[in-house]
């Protein structure tokens, strides 16, 4: 989800950007929540947890783009991060891929990329008998970078990504104790072999970061905890979130899109309702 108004001077501000800043009066009250620009220490590995989710095996091939970094020339696909990530984890725990079987028309992948978004998102993960099989391809990374075209067919406008009825809670502070809670809630998301869906704001910081990622992996140092993330913007390098539990807070470094700092984050399809 990549709205974006450069106003770093670099050209580069962060994905999902409304075209002004005037329609942030209402919320000033929520400055405290500006993310700060400094970063902790890198954790040192302690305890690391994995789903099985890969990135350049379990991710798309094309990349969400961010419209400010290509100013000259018109972007096609932009503002798709909440359904690319959720997608992601909808392949990882519904289909199976199947490079022995004859491929299919472009016609029947749509239809079948189709089928595996309309399963809920937050269901276990199927046993293999019962999974989705996409014929033709050994990986989602392998499928979508030879059929991209029929995978964006079945991804439809991405306005759904952009006002989410789910986003509601981005310009909303977080209740006490959310982010630890949150982190232990991934870690044992992670551990349990789900892949977790996660929004990461800075709202309502003039250089705007609002995005999803696919929070997959984790690494528990002394200090901080490092969560690896899918990132739609950025397919070949995940992104790391990191948590500090002494100040309650997640960070991210910084990224191609957008400045480091500190973020507040929520799971994205969590339930029918979150």
């Amino acid at each position: 989800m990549l709205w974006r108004h450069p106003t770093d001077g670099r050209g580069r501000p962060g994905p999902c950007r409304p075209r002004s800043s005037s329609w942030l009066a209402p919320v000033v009250l929520l400055g405290l929540l500006l993310p700060g620009c400094a970063t902790a220490p890198a954790p040192e590995p302690r305890a690391v947890g994995r789903t099985g989710f890969e990135v350049g095996r379990d991710t798309f091939a094309f990349p969400n783009l961010v419209r400010a970094e290509s100013p000259d020339r018109p972007v096609t696909f932009a503002n798709y991060c909440i359904i690319m990530a959720r997608a992601a984890t909808q392949f990882f725990r519904f289909a199976r891929f199947a490079p022995d079987q004859p491929a299919l028309s472009d016609a029947q992948y749509t239809a079948l990329t189709r089928e595996v978004l309309s399963l809920p998102a937050w269901h276990a993960p199927w046993l293999p008998e019962r999974r989705l099989v996409v014929p033709g391809y050994p990986s989602l990374h392998a499928f979508s970078r030879e059929r991209e075209a029929a995978i964006k067919a079945a991804f439809g406008s991405s306005v759904l990504s952009m006002v989410h009825w789910r986003n509601w809670r981005v310009g909303l502070p977080p209740p006490p104790g959310h982010d630890a809670r949150l982190a232990h809630e991934l870690m044992d998301e992670v551990d349990a072999g789900r892949p977790a869906p996660v929004m990461i704001t800075n709202f309502p910081a003039p250089d705007l970061l609002n995005h999803a990622v696919l929070v997959y992996g984790y690494r528990r140092g002394s200090r901080v905890v490092e969560f690896l993330a899918y990132d739609p913007n950025d397919p070949a390098n995940p992104l790391a979130l990191h948590f500090d539990p002494g100040a309650a807070a997640f960070w991210v470094e910084p990224l191609p899109y957008s400045p480091p700092g500190r973020v507040r984050a929520f799971r994205l399809y969590a339930s029918p309702l979150l």
